[in-house]
């Protein structure tokens, strides 16, 4: 069975933005997706339907570690977004993240 992450657990109250780089390394670790990535299981996360908006470098501290281990295939089939389609963000973290010399 697989495992759910909802991010609306790790946002503050009323917040509608998750943002930032270190934000996004803080819920890696309080989800504990260094774990998750070795689960045999897939992982649905779920996205609050009114959040407005997941920046690119949120995204790129959450889950850039697990594209760089999984790669694009093994990270689009061990992830699963549900909830607010986030998909563009997806995707361009996807290309950010496997970069050559990319910061990360």
């Amino acid at each position: 069975m697989p495992r759910t992450i909802d991010l609306g657990a790790y946002r503050t109250a009323g917040t509608l933005v998750f943002a930032g780089r270190d934000r996004g390394k803080q819920v890696r670790g309080k989800a504990g997706l260094d774990e998750a990535d070795k689960d045999a299981n897939p992982i649905v996360v779920h996205i609050p339907e009114d959040i407005w908006a997941i920046t690119s470098s949120f995204f790129l501290g959450m889950f850039g570690p697990s594209v760089r281990s999984l790669g694009e295939e093994g990270f689009a089939t061990h992830y699963l977004f549900t909830g607010k389609d986030i998909s563009p963000i997806v995707k361009d973290g996807l290309r950010e993240a496997l970069r050559a010399g990319s910061p990360l």
